[in-house]
């Protein structure tokens, strides 16, 4: 039988990992009675013995490898091409779910305008709580990020890039992550402020738990600093792409210089590396931009108008 919904991990060189998250992902499969699954790991070229744990213990995922190491945003795309389901469900390899999980997100595509859903994501200690529902505000130049109360179930801002699922055609529709933010960050938040902006809904179920080993695979691949740089970039590079706003971008143009100056002064160097790096990446961000002035249908400011709604603050 066809499957309704995939689930895809990605995965690079996290043979480890695989052992130990995917016996919860089958588990909360199998409680999902309602739905056909298909589980699929996007091996990005690993260097390990991935391919061959797929193989001997866990059988009945479908093993799929990229046809070169295309990092997570595009190893994402590639496998939701590949899948034939409806919906599907980016993962990282870090994440383990609880049982129930799955059937509390797939009851949220009844409904023909949604894009996605994600839920409550804890540690891995299972207790200490890390994110759920985001809220997002524009001040002085800058794109900023708030948690809501875990059990807000208004629209969030974002579907988790860890573990939500998704229309795929919609996914499709949008593009899929956009690798200009690669290596990570700020790609499900891109996707799903474009969707917001299309007029789909992106939910917030928190009775769907997942559980999070964070930064388990990218401490590997980049240093913490060089981290916080790439995060500072993609927030210039979130700006250039998404705020068509004109009165939000007058504000980006008169408080960025500043911030810079002071940093000078201060002889604080990361926004001043940070700009820099985003400014190499700029024609693409442009070019993201004219594809948004096209196709928009709700304004920057009615969009974060109804992700706010009970934070008024923030507007």
């Amino acid at each position: 039988m066809k499957p309704e919904i995939t689930l895809i991990i990605t995965n690079w060189n996290g043979s480890d990992l695989l052992r130990e998250c995917l016996p919860t992902v089958l588990k909360a499969v199998k409680f999902d009675h309602h739905h056909e699954y298909e589980v699929m790991v996007i091996d990005d070229c690993s260097t390990d013995n991935s391919l061959k744990i797929l193989a001997k213990e866990f059988p009945e995922i479908r093993a799929e490898k990229t046809p070169k190491n295309l990092g997570f945003q595009e190893a994402n795309n590639y496998a939701v091409k590949l899948a034939g389901s409806k919906i599907v469900m980016p993962m990282n390899n870090d994440i383990k779910l609880d049982p129930k999980s799955l059937y509390y997100l797939a009851q949220h595509f009844d409904n023909k305008d949604t894009f996605a859903v994600s839920g409550k994501i804890f540690a891995f200690d299972q207790t200490t709580f890390l994110y759920g529902n985001r809220g997002g505000y524009f001040q002085k130049g800058h794109f900023h990020l708030y948690e809501k109360p875990p059990e807000d179930k208004s629209q969030t801002l974002f579907a988790c890039g860890g573990a939500f699922m998704v229309v795929r055609q919609k996914y499709l529709d949008l593009g899929g992550f956009d690798s200009m933010y690669h290596p990570l960050y700020y790609e499900e938040i891109d996707l799903s402020y474009r969707a917001l902006k299309r007029g789909w809904k992106v939910h917030y179920e928190p009775q769907s738990i997942a559980y999070h080993k964070v930064q388990a695979t990218i401490s590997l691949q980049e240093k913490r600093r060089h981290i916080a740089l790439i995060s500072a970039r993609n927030n210039y590079l979130f700006v250039w792409k998404n705020i068509l706003d004109r009165p939000m971008m007058l504000t980006f143009l008169f408080y960025i210089p500043l911030f810079l100056l002071r940093d000078l002064f201060q002889l604080k160097s990361r926004f001043w590396i940070a700009f820099y790096m985003a400014l190499k990446r700029l024609p693409r961000a442009l070019k993201g931009r004219s594809i948004e002035q096209s196709n928009v249908l709700h304004s920057d400011r009615e969009t974060l108008s109804r992700i706010n709604a009970n934070s008024t603050q923030f507007l």
